[in-house]
């Protein structure tokens, strides 16, 4: 894997148009949890965390107490992802054409 690319708070503020006050809320609510506190380093991740809680709480009014469960869920949409991924390549790899592909080849000569 790659070096994460890393910016600090100041950077974000300018580059994304966040509060200050906006990220240090999110921090201390455990919302992200930056990379190297002391020098206030963040990666792409928590870049993109912060931007989605904004556009939550903006966009949609989503509370402070709904925050920590939609994260969540995020994340485990993403590990899901990230097992489904690794399982298509595994298949791929065998040369096998997994239950996967099964599937979506079963529905396609019926609509053709």
């Amino acid at each position: 894997m790659g070096k994460k690319s890393m910016l600090e708070i100041k950077e974000i503020i300018r580059s994304y148009e966040l509060s200050e006050t906006f990220i240090i809320e999110c921090i201390r609510s455990k919302w992200i949890i930056p990379c190297d506190c002391e020098k206030n380093l963040l990666d792409e991740e928590d870049v993109a965390r912060l931007m989605l809680i904004r556009d939550l709480k903006r966009d949609f009014g989503v509370n402070d107490e709904s925050i920590p469960i939609i994260l969540h869920l995020v994340d485990q949409m993403y590990a899901l992802q990230t097992r489904m991924k690794q399982k298509v390549k595994f298949d791929r790899s065998r040369r096998f054409p997994g239950s996967i592909y099964k599937l979506l080849n079963r529905g396609k000569s019926k609509r053709e």
